[in-house]
């Protein structure tokens, strides 16, 4: 079960875009045992819809993000290192977010929510890991939206750790990914529910955020992976204009089961934060940032992903080295596309051992 504490209390978080947050409270997970010297410490940076735990004992019947990465001689070995997850500021997994309450009202933040950044979510997990006396950090960890997490912390506090490893994201996201982005909270503030983003004591917009969702798991999977999976195969009872083929009724139960766990303003303003990253803000350009990062960077693309593309990886890669950054980079291929690095295990764990022991 996740851990939880309030920070900020004292003094408000203020955000890199305007505005502040106070009494911010973050959930946590640790996993495996901390070392007498405190320096096995590596820090897992969850993607957009994650949460604290990426590995949830399985006698409760359900499943980490990572479940089959976490343990005793596997990716993210607990008999060797200590390791810490948070759930996002902005999320709606028990860290403060627009379904909590503002309290300067007694009320859900709801539209009255800030604008956050990654850098703004790397703040806070920085004052975390000071709160847990965590001295410094053998790597940081995280795959797409996590990814750039784990640059930014190389950025803003390039002496607090020794690693940083990049799975399946770049440096900023692409025009066609934007667009994507863009589609989805379309759909999310048009439905009739929405309010505004004030619906916390009334029906929430949940047609939209489904179908924000739908489109959201074609850009994760390839069309080689539901071919397979689906094909052009039809359901025995069907709507010809609703689920009438099985690749249909996969994502409208993907989007159904998604309702369940996410709340749609914080949908919104993690796909925005996803969007707004940039890391040379605060800097003369992109270069003079990236020069700042003094740990070993590891680099992974998936030449099937169709969100953060295999080219766009690349070009990361080309911008880290041409900042001094070193970079090692590898490049695999897998039905799964962008979903890969919660999936192919194989394919991935032998550069995650690689990447966090350096």
């Amino acid at each position: 079960m996740a851990k939880f504490i309030t920070l900020f209390a004292d003094k408000p978080l203020n955000l890199l875009l305007g505005g502040y947050l106070s009494h911010i409270t973050v959930a946590y997970q640790t996993y495996g045992v901390i070392n007498k010297d405190r320096s096995n410490v590596i820090l897992l940076c969850h993607a957009l819809t994650g949460d604290s735990e990426p590995y949830i004992d399985i006698t409760n019947n359900d499943k980490g993000w990572w479940q089959n990465f976490i343990g005793s001689g596997l990716a993210f070995d607990t008999d060797k290192y200590f390791f810490i997850c948070s759930n996002v500021l902005g999320g709606c997994k028990g860290t403060t977010g627009p379904a909590s309450i503002n309290p300067e009202t007694n009320q859900p933040y709801g539209s009255q929510f800030p604008i956050i950044t990654i850098q703004d979510i790397v703040k806070v997990q920085r004052v975390l890991l000071d709160k847990l006396a965590i001295p410094h950090l053998k790597a940081v960890v995280g795959g797409s939206f996590g990814g750039m997490q784990a640059t930014q912390w190389g950025i803003t506090y390039p002496d607090f750790m020794d690693n940083v490893v990049n799975l399946c994201s770049t440096l900023s996201l692409s025009a066609e990914a934007i667009g994507f982005n863009h589609i989805m909270r379309q759909a999310i503030i048009n439905d009739p529910n929405f309010n505004g983003g004030d619906y916390y004591n009334t029906h929430s917009p949940e047609k939209g955020l489904k179908i924000a969702r739908m489109l959201g798991m074609l850009t994760y999977r390839t069309d080689i992976q539901l071919t397979k999976a689906f094909g052009r195969e039809t359901k025995r009872s069907s709507e010809f204009y609703g689920d009438h083929f099985q690749v249909e009724s996969y994502l409208s139960y993907q989007g159904e089961k998604f309702l369940a766990r996410f709340d749609a303003n914080s949908y919104l303003r993690l796909l925005r934060a996803l969007d707004l990253y940039d890391p040379s803000i605060g800097f003369k350009n992109r270069q003079d940032a990236l020069s700042k990062i003094k740990a070993r960077y590891t680099l992974v693309g998936v030449n099937s992903d169709q969100l953060f593309k295999i080219n766009e990886i690349r070009q990361s890669k080309q911008e880290l080295e041409m900042a001094g950054v070193q970079v090692e980079f590898y490049e695999i291929y897998s039905v799964f596309g962008h979903d890969a690095f919660l999936i192919d295990y194989d394919f991935f764990a032998p550069m995650i051992k690689h990447g966090i022991s350096k």
